[in-house]
């Protein structure tokens, strides 16, 4: 077999033949008109050098012994269909031409051979050749560039996804009220899925009623539209229309598609998100489905989570309560202090600007400051008159003692720190740990301004009651050693005064 050549600026051609005179004639036919041509005599030679090396042309003899030519085109064609074949005769009827073309051949030569014949159909079948493998290389690029079309969508897709996730498990990561999550859920609802209009609605008697929206001010409640029933309510699972004319919020109909999913608690549908007036048109996609279920499914564990929640708070007030009335039947004074340092120091917290966590902490542990006197012995509590140094010591334990009654209660730092240290001094001469300045923590520096007011302003068996300016006064005098300057200030410029408690009533609650 002839050497392989390398692929030269016309062509490379291989000719497959088993007339060493044909082949070799076809050679240097082919040789004079600078193609590289590769000349074998066996059709199954041929097969393996197309394998291994890459021609832009075969010319093949029709009849050969072992293989025909027709069963080589075949051969090549299943291998490469791009790849051109031409096929010699020395007997060309109309049938054998037929016979080729219907193989896959590109073009038929006679024996004997015309040169100018041979070079056109060459010269052509291995231009058409090539532009049928550049068309199918270029149709692979286009499909390769449509398949990472595809992934890129896709992969958009799924970041748009993640990311509406991540921001939906931010924004319903803090705690919340009932009514506070759902107007959350409501405004995340529009902002992830493009919509206008979002409502969250609850099934009650025998209508809808509004509990939480966007854009549907004015609107409390709407009709039950048994699409609505039978698949959100019934199967309990989501639904999209393309046109919804049953739309609770009134503002449906002919294109304004609508997307509805139930929130569940419990298996059982506690309310259910709809969306409509998608912006810019057009309609929920399963994106919009799949981050409104998961917004829908977030917003399920949260509402246990606050059910969970109010329940314990409910059952801490309680135990609250009972030892509020514990206290109280220990001692009248105590009882009535208790309620007013508790209502002095919410408001005074509100005129600093103090958090929401402060405010609650003396709604809850305002009541309970003094419950350590529970363990004083009544001859020490009630004692008509002033208490004795070793007395006094005694007294000077019902902080700790509360400390450890609340404990049960499991209540915060604040809470604690109320109940423990609202005895300590500004200037640290107090008591139970001698705490001084801004190391005593803030809900004690203002439980002990208002504690000490109240104390000085209500009448006791060894002592009357001071007026409201004397106590201000002795407040003033105090500042900086036994109380914090700046809390003191605040008290006064507040303008409470004992007055002033009926008009704050039940702001405690």
């Amino acid at each position: 077999m002839s050497k392989i050549l390398e692929k030269g600026v016309t062509g490379s051609i291989l000719v497959v033949d088993d007339d060493p005179s044909v082949r070799e004639l076809l050679k240097d036919l082919l040789l004079m008109s600078d193609y590289d041509v590769v000349a074998c005599e066996s059709p199954f030679e041929a097969l393996d050098l197309v394998k291994n090396h890459s021609f832009d042309l075969v010319i093949t003899d029709l009849m050969m012994p072992g293989m025909s030519g027709m069963d080589l085109v075949k051969a090549l064609k299943d291998h490469d269909p791009a790849l051109p074949v031409i096929m010699v005769t020395a007997y060309p009827t109309l049938d054998t031409a037929v016979g080729v073309m219907k193989e896959g051949a590109y073009d038929f030569i006679t024996k004997p051979f015309e040169m100018n014949r041979i070079r056109f159909v060459v010269r052509r079948a291995i231009e058409e050749g090539r532009f049928k493998r550049e068309y199918r290389e270029l149709l692979g690029r286009v499909k390769e560039v449509d398949r990472i079309k595809h992934v890129v969508r896709d992969l958009e897709k799924k970041t748009k996804e993640l990311s509406a996730f991540y921001t939906i498990s931010e924004a319903l990561y803090y705690p919340f009220t009932i009514r506070d999550l759902l107007k959350k859920v409501s405004e995340l609802a529009t902002v992830l899925t493009e919509s206008k209009v979002c409502g969250i609605w609850t099934l009650e008697d025998d209508r809808l009623t509004l509990k939480a929206s966007k854009g549907l001010e004015g609107v409390e409640h709407a009709p039950v539209d048994e699409g609505i029933r039978a698949k959100i309510f019934g199967e309990k699972r989501p639904l999209i229309l393309k046109d919804c004319h049953g739309c609770p919020c009134g503002k449906g109909g002919e294109g304004h598609p609508f997307l509805g999913v139930p929130i569940l608690i419990g298996g059982d549908v506690f309310a259910f998100v709809h969306l409509c007036q998608k912006m810019g048109g057009g309609e929920y996609s399963q994106t919009d489905l799949t981050v409104l279920k998961e917004l829908c499914d977030k917003a399920s564990l949260r509402l246990e989570n606050i059910a969970l929640y109010e329940n314990l708070l409910e059952n801490l007030r309680r135990s609250i309560a009972s030892l509020v009335r514990a206290i109280d039947a220990r001692d009248n004074y105590t009882m009535n202090h208790c309620r007013r340092t508790t209502l002095y120091a919410i408001h005074l917290a509100r005129f600093i600007g103090c958090s929401l966590d402060v405010i609650d902490a003396f709604r809850f542990a305002g009541p309970l400051h003094d419950v350590g006197k529970i363990g004083i012995r009544d001859a020490i509590l009630l004692k008509p008159e002033r208490l004795t140094k070793e007395e006094f010591e005694i007294m000077k334990s019902h902080p700790m003692i509360g400390e450890d009654i609340v404990g049960i209660l499991s209540l915060g730092e604040l809470e604690t720190a109320i109940v423990r240290n609202h005895h300590e001094r500004f200037d640290g001469r107090g008591y139970p740990d001698g705490l001084g300045g801004k190391d005593i923590p803030l809900v004690a520096r203002i439980f002990a301004v208002v504690d000490t007011y109240d104390a000085m302003t209500t009448t006791r068996p060894y002592r009357p009651a001071r007026t409201h300016e004397e106590a201000i006064a002795e407040l003033i005098r105090c500042s900086g050693s036994q109380f914090d300057g700046e809390i003191v200030e605040a008290f006064i410029e507040s303008g409470m005064n004992k007055g002033s408690i009926k008009e704050m009533g039940d702001d405690q609650g």
